[in-house]
């Protein structure tokens, strides 16, 4: 009975209460002492605090909070932390806008646009990835088919997926029941990756409104021999096929976490997808107190973010050593980083933000030249540009004119 009213009054509660830890270790990857406040009612927390410390934190106050105290709090009190991260109900965003730094969505959706034709399709996936889906079917014999059976069901729950989870995430594997998966099964359908007339991997897919969503996939008995011939890549592929061959206008990869070195995220994108946010979940993730310092710009070297703003998406990305700040630097990470339904990039240092907003030119520019020469900015206004070794920050100022790429402070 306990249980049971705990189940029903815990979403009501966590709409108007939640949980802080104060947390002070050492921020992943360097020698920096770092200290978060965490807010937070579900089991992200852990995910958050895995990206910020390296080993075991130490949990310097733990408590529960009613949320609208929390501006006050962040306000008065801002100088005990080096950053807070707050998850909270996107019912609150009125009461944090202006306060909070960024926020993002706690997951992004990621979907493939499949209403050109094949060639076009494939002419957006990484260059790596288009080599490798080039020969693979050859090389592995690896062919796939579509299976609305039972009995087909049973074999991949039970010889697919479970294991392939299993040895994937060890103690930490969550393991979808069998009916909810068959439920979701019975709705769609099931594709096998045959090698040599035997089924070695598997992804339930269902198609619904012109869009072809992929779900759970598995490796039979979790085999490794099979991961490393490119099974996972060849239900995917396969996938955006049949979405294809079927007339659906997409395929939805479904979610991953927002942070642009995240190893779902990179996965996936490399099939060439759109980043959309994800509001069906209800929450924001607020950033509060990150302006420009040396800690907050290696958080978001570590951390880059995928944030979500009046004028879209935009990627938060941190370069924490001052003599890296170089119009080269920056551009080979916006480059690195880009991805349709991004719309520009953030790049915070030390002392400074500077904002790439042109989405067009980030695709487009290969060396930092480019960036002025691409621009509205006359040509005869570029002469000051001496090498890729000028500082970004010094050669920004001086192009001040330039619509394309701006350095500015936040505003306090």
């Amino acid at each position: 009975m306990v249980k049971f009213i705990k189940k029903i009054l815990y979403p009501v509660i966590s709409k108007y209460f939640s949980h802080t830890l104060l947390i002070e270790g050492v921020l992943r990857g360097t020698e920096y002492p770092f200290r978060c406040l965490l807010v937070d009612n579900s089991s992200y927390f852990e995910y958050l605090k895995t990206r910020t410390f390296s080993d075991s934190p130490t949990v310097l106050r733990k408590s529960r909070i009613w949320i609208p105290l929390l501006r006050k709090r962040i306000l008065t009190n801002a100088d005990s932390f080096d950053l807070c991260i707050a998850v909270l109900p996107m019912a609150s965003e009125p009461t944090y806008r202006g306060l909070y730094d960024y926020k993002c969505t706690k997951y992004v959706k990621q979907i493939i646009d499949t209403t050109g034709s094949w060639d076009e399709i494939k002419s957006k996936f990484s260059k790596k990835l288009r080599n490798k889906t080039n020969r693979f079917q050859k090389k592995y014999r690896l062919h796939y088919k579509i299976s609305n059976s039972l009995k087909d069901f049973d074999y991949f729950y039970h010889r697919m997926h479970v294991p392939f989870i299993k040895k994937r995430y060890g103690d930490l594997a969550l393991i979808l029941p069998y009916d909810k998966l068959k439920n979701y099964f019975l709705k769609g359908g099931l594709l096998f990756v045959m090698k040599d007339n035997v089924a070695v991997a598997g992804s339930l897919f269902k198609m619904e409104d012109k869009t072809c969503e992929a779900y759970r996939a598995g490796v039979l008995d979790g085999d490794e021999s099979y991961i490393k011939i490119g099974v996972q890549l060849a239900y995917s592929y396969y996938q955006i096929k049949v979405a294809k061959e079927n007339g659906m206008s997409s395929v939805n990869l479904r979610l991953s976490k927002p942070f642009l070195n995240d190893g779902v995220y990179q996965t996936k994108r490399q099939w060439g997808v759109t980043v959309l946010p994800d509001y069906d979940e209800g929450s924001w993730v607020y950033f509060f107190n990150a302006k420009p310092s040396e800690k907050i710009a290696k958080f978001f070297e570590i951390n880059p973010l995928i944030a979500d703003t009046d004028q879209g998406l935009i990627g938060i990305l941190g370069i924490a050593d001052e003599a890296d700040v170089l119009a080269e630097t920056i551009n080979k990470l916006t480059r690195q980083n880009r991805a349709s339904g991004i719309q520009g990039f953030t790049i915070i240092t030390q002392t400074n933000t500077m904002n790439v907003l042109d989405k067009k030119l980030v695709e487009a520019c290969r060396s930092p030249m480019e960036l002025w020469a691409n621009s509205d900015t006359p040509h005869k206004e570029l002469s000051h540009v001496r090498s890729d070794r000028e500082p970004a920050r010094e050669c920004l100022k001086k192009q001040s004119r330039s619509p394309i790429l701006m350095a500015h402070r936040r505003p306090q």
